[in-house]
């Protein structure tokens, strides 16, 4: 079975990540950190194996105890077998460690900061990021700024929509709900009329009753306004008039 991630599993934004993190320029102990990492997976993309190439000649036992080097070796882990995408269900970063590498790819993200969850995928440890900020962080420190700018712009555009969507909905939610009361207020007032109920409630009631009539549509800010007193009175009043229309 191939290592690392297939074909089928990548996304553009992956590709995207993976061809700038190829493109940062190498210093010495980036070469070794990466030399330490990258040929061990046996499935690499094209950026990956290029950068695998230009590190190959180094000394393969790389120390992290640099901030340096731990987020080249981020880097490399990404590049190894790495994978972003943002689907209906979210955001998710996902890193495949060569084999050999699951615990200390686990101890040094954690290290940096990213409390990544692990599971096992066809015998394969994988390494995962959910949270939005946290898969933004790992980009910025990997190293991937350009496509992180991406990422941001469509992680803004993407909550815009779902607040602009959620606003939406709250909307039509709250006006079918006065649609509906407002049916129930005008049937109720108009069997109490036909009953000849009507005639016998206080004033106030038949003033709220004679609002809601000639207003069928309108809202209680409306009817308050037209009866000079407040949204709760009036409320209270055509509740009122429901409770004595069920009797």
């Amino acid at each position: 079975m191939p290592r690392g991630v297939v074909a089928a599993d990548r996304s553009p934004l992956s590709e995207e990540v993976k061809a700038e993190l190829a493109r940062v320029p190498l210093r010495a102990c980036d070469r070794q950190v990466l030399a330490a990492l990258l040929p061990r997976a046996a499935h690499l993309g094209v950026p990956a194996r290029r950068l695998a190439h230009r590190a190959e000649d180094s000394d393969p036992h790389a120390a992290l105890r640099r901030a340096c080097c731990r987020r080249t070796y981020l880097r490399g882990l990404f590049l190894a077998g790495g994978s972003l995408s943002a689907g209906r269900s979210g955001y998710l970063l996902e890193v495949r460690p060569p084999r050999g590498e699951a615990v200390r790819a686990r101890a040094v993200l954690e290290r940096e900061g990213f409390a990544a969850r692990g599971r096992t995928r066809r015998g394969r440890p994988v390494l995962a990021l959910r949270d939005a900020d946290a898969i933004a962080s790992f980009l910025r420190v990997a190293g991937a700024t350009e496509t992180l700018l991406r990422f941001e712009s469509k992680r803004v555009a993407r909550e815009v929509r779902a607040r602009t969507n959620a606003a939406v909905n709250a909307d039509s939610a709250n006006l079918a709900r006065a649609v509906a009361a407002a049916r129930e207020q005008t049937a109720a007032i108009r069997a109490l009329a036909g009953e000849g109920r009507l005639a016998r409630l206080a004033l106030p009631l038949r003033e709220a009753a004679s609002a809601r009539l000639r207003m069928p549509t309108a809202t209680l800010t409306d009817l308050a306004e037209r009866l000079g007193t407040t949204k709760w009175i009036v409320r209270s009043r055509l509740r009122r008039l429901v409770s004595e229309a069920a009797r």
